[in-house]
């Protein structure tokens, strides 16, 4: 065995252990803080409305998630072609559509919970979380979140659930419309996905 193998295959033993565990807390910490409000949100669903929703989540959508890194990825090619503004511009965009997602989505509660089922080191320092909203009416939903560590603290970059990937959705979905409509056009695209939502839950 050579000596990048040995270092891998003690790195899993320890990752194994008491002290693996330990070692992710942190991107575990940040699934949880981030699920904690959630639940938080779907029991208050109809007190809050949708606007409550939006603005209680919104700080907690930015603070979870590396929105400038997934906002990078889900560019894919087309991101060298826009100016510095642009770019700028579209991270803010994708923060507001993330936002405003969950909080059209997460509206109501009815006993749900969520539940860590595992943790896995992957290449590059990444961490995948495994965990499952349970629901007493239903099957469970698999949620899955990809975690790497930024400037000392941990951020997800991708969630699946029941094994659809949000980050190749998206990349596919933007890289099709930039195609045919320019990126003016996805601006305009979002924006109004982001109305419907507003007007769908009021």
């Amino acid at each position: 065995m050579n000596c990048k193998l040995l270092l891998y295959a003690v790195l899993l033993l320890l990752l194994s252990g008491p002290s693996g565990a330990a070692e992710m807390d942190g991107p575990a910490t940040t699934v949880e803080r981030f699920h904690g409000k959630l639940l938080s949100v779907m029991q208050r669903a109809e007190e809050l409305g949708y606007r409550g929703r939006y603005g209680e989540l919104e700080p907690y959508v930015n603070g979870c998630f590396d929105i400038p890194f997934i906002t990078n990825v889900v560019l894919g090619r087309y991101r060298d072609q826009l100016s510095e503004a642009q770019k700028a511009e579209f991270t803010g965009l994708f923060g507001r559509s993330s936002s405003a997602t969950y909080a059209s989505r997460f509206d109501g509660y009815g006993g749900e919970e969520f539940v860590e089922i595992s943790r896995e080191l992957l290449k590059r320092g990444r961490v995948l979380i495994k965990t499952e909203l349970r629901r007493p009416d239903g099957d469970p939903v698999a949620l899955d979140y990809l975690l790497h560590e930024k400037q000392g603290k941990w951020y997800i970059i991708s969630v699946s659930a029941d094994g659809v990937n949000d980050l190749s959705l998206k990349r596919a979905e933007y890289a099709a419309v930039i195609k045919e409509k320019g990126f003016n056009g996805l601006v305009k695209e979002i924006l109004f996905k982001i109305a419907e939502m507003e007007t769908d839950t009021e």
